[in-house]
């Protein structure tokens, strides 16, 4: 019920008193509209509060996840890395055995195989599917031809003694000089006139061996 003069002059009061209640009556109105007025804009400032600590929250978790997602990446990488240095060293193994039972069956002498291994591109060898060499006759030829003078034959005895270095006046070449003959056919021959030094046992071939470990 609405409060009004015809009210409360129905009711006897007189028209001073209806003048102070009417007055009181409202500025407690107009203190309680206030009031909703400041509710409103204080709800109105919560909403834009809670969406702020929303969109803060979500932005955290989404730098949490990037966070692991680098973390993930690096690991993910070292691990690719590891796996595919052992798979090489694998592979490497797998063409290395291949190649020295070529070696063995074009006659090699057993002396000289690890020898020829250090210097042979091992790693071009191709393997098919079942661990073999492809192309293993033509690769044998090419053995036969390229280490003719360490291949063991029944008419040449004594054929793995190493053939006395013709160089003379202290020309003595290195390993390393030797690998770098250009001219095969030359490269070969300085190869079978030095054979001591690539000789498992030799130390120059031991310490070139821990350089490149």
């Amino acid at each position: 019920m609405a409060l009004t003069r015809k009210l409360l002059k129905g009711m006897g009061i007189t028209d001073e008193q209806i003048d102070t209640i009417i007055d009181a009556h409202t500025e407690t109105v107009d203190g309680l509209k206030a009031q909703i007025d400041e509710y409103k804009t204080a709800a109105e400032s919560a909403d834009e509060i809670q969406k702020e600590l929303d969109q803060a929250k979500a932005d955290l978790q989404a730098e949490k996840k990037e966070s692991w997602k680098v973390k993930y990446d690096a690991l993910k990488e070292e691990y690719d890395d590891y796996k595919s240095a052992i798979e090489s060293r694998q592979t490497h193994a797998e063409k290395e055995s291949a190649y020295r039972d070529l070696l063995k069956e074009a006659g090699v002498s057993d002396k000289r195989i690890d020898a020829v291994l250090k210097v042979s591109d091992v790693d071009s060898v191709e393997l098919d599917k079942d661990g073999n060499v492809v192309s293993a006759a033509e690769i044998l030829s090419q053995i036969k031809d390229e280490w003719s003078d360490f291949i063991q034959t029944a008419s040449a005895k004594g054929a793995d003694t190493p053939t006395p270095p013709q160089n003379a006046g202290g020309n003595t070449l290195s390993r390393e000089e030797i690998m770098k003959i250009p001219d095969r056919e030359e490269r070969r021959r300085k190869i079978a006139e030095n054979l001591d030094l690539f000789s498992p046992q030799n130390p120059t071939t031991q310490n070139s061996e821990k350089g490149a470990e």
